[in-house]
Order: structure tokens, then C-alpha cells, then sequence
């Protein structure tokens, strides 16, 4: 004969079941994302600007694994409406806190990413990038982050859009336009503004 107490466990490991062991705050960021651009393979140059360990990270372990991603853009817009600038090319260089680096470029959409499996870093980060002057032969200028990457290897995570109060700001190698400007994106890049 079963009692109150035991139904009402069986119940509740039944829901547990039925519910799964999602995280609801994670999946509502996912859900958010929206839909892929039909116009983009799924791939290294997919959602630039997004964040990528969300579900390239251990939670959905979307392949690859990522341990940190992100997208660097040549300087903020000057409105909302106005698409950023990809940046190929620039050096990602990432310090963890036991000093062991790691290197990564951009490719044509601006993105990069580190494989979980080829670096699994201790958080907090140092983080700097290293780009190509507009014009300047073989010149580049280093810029880097004033603050740690504490836990989230997304820089999306924190950095969206335009500087405001609720973020920094996309991660751009300039503050502004530069003259000479960034070449234009790559027409041939997956993604790329037609």
C-alpha cells in the first residue's frame, strides 16, 4: 500500500523525469538567439556576434566544444541600425591564471574560437588583441582588455552592440573610425552583407 509520502516522491521523481535537468535561465538565452541566418552555413562563420560557448560550451556541447569565442569588429557603429566590421585577421592572445597562453586569428566574419580539448583554461583571463593598421604596411597595434574574463568564455557574454550602460560594447580593435579605414568585409565570406 503506497502513502501520502510515497506517492508524493514517486510523483516528484516522475516530473523530474518528465521536466529533465535543463537549465531554464540558459535555454531562454539560447531561445533568444533565434533562428540561423538561412544565407550562412552552420560552421566557424555562423551567428558572428553571438554567444558561442552558450552552445558550444559543456551545457548543449554543440560541436565543436569551445572553451572561449567570440567576434571582433573594427570600431562601434554609429547607430543601431548599422552593421559592424568584421575584422580578418587580428590576433587573439589569451593568458589563463596559471599563465599558460593561447593563440588564435579571426577569420573573415570575425570570429574565433578555442576548442575545449585543445585548451581548457583557468578563468579569470587576460585577454588582448593584436590587429592590422588600415594602410600601414605590416604594422599592427595591441590592444588589451583593462579587465579579466571572470567565467563566461563568450565575449558576447558581456560585450553586445554598442558601448551602453548594460555592456561594454562589441569587442572592436578601434574606438572609432579610422582613416584609413578597415577594408570591407570579404564579399565571398559566408554571411558577408550583399
Amino acid at each position: 500500500m503506497m502513502t501520502t509520502k510515497t506517492a508524493l516522491a514517486s510523483s516528484l521523481v516522475a516530473l523530474g523525469m518528465f521536466v529533465g535537468c535543463g537549465n531554464r535561465a540558459v535555454d531562454e538565452r539560447i531561445a533568444a538567439l533565434g533562428e540561423e541566418d538561412p544565407n550562412v552555413p552552420v560552421g566557424e562563420f555562423h551567428r558572428p556576434g553571438q554567444p558561442c560557448v552558450l552552445c558550444h560550451g559543456e551545457y548543449l556541447r554543440e560541436s565543436p566544444v569551445m572553451s572561449v569565442g567570440g567576434t571582433i569588429y573594427a570600431y562601434p557603429t554609429q547607430t543601431a541600425e548599422q552593421k559592424p566590421l568584421p575584422v580578418k585577421g587580428v590576433k587573439v592572445k589569451l593568458t589563463d591564471s596559471f599563465g599558460e597562453q593561447y593563440e588564435v586569428g579571426t577569420n573573415c566574419a570575425g570570429n574565433f574560437f578555442i576548442e575545449a580539448d585543445k585548451w581548457d583554461p583557468a578563468f579569470p583571463l587576460r585577454a588582448e588583441i593584436e590587429y592590422p593598421v588600415p594602410g600601414a604596411l605590416e604594422s599592427t597595434k595591441r590592444v588589451v582588455m583593462s579587465t579579466r574574463i571572470s567565467r563566461d568564455g563568450s565575449c558576447a557574454g558581456c560585450h553586445v552592440g554598442n558601448p551602453n550602460q548594460g555592456s561594454p560594447g562589441w569587442v572592436t580593435c578601434a574606438a572609432a573610425e579610422t582613416n584609413p579605414p578597415f577594408p570591407p568585409q570579404d564579399p565571398a565570406c559566408p554571411g558577408a552583407a550583399k
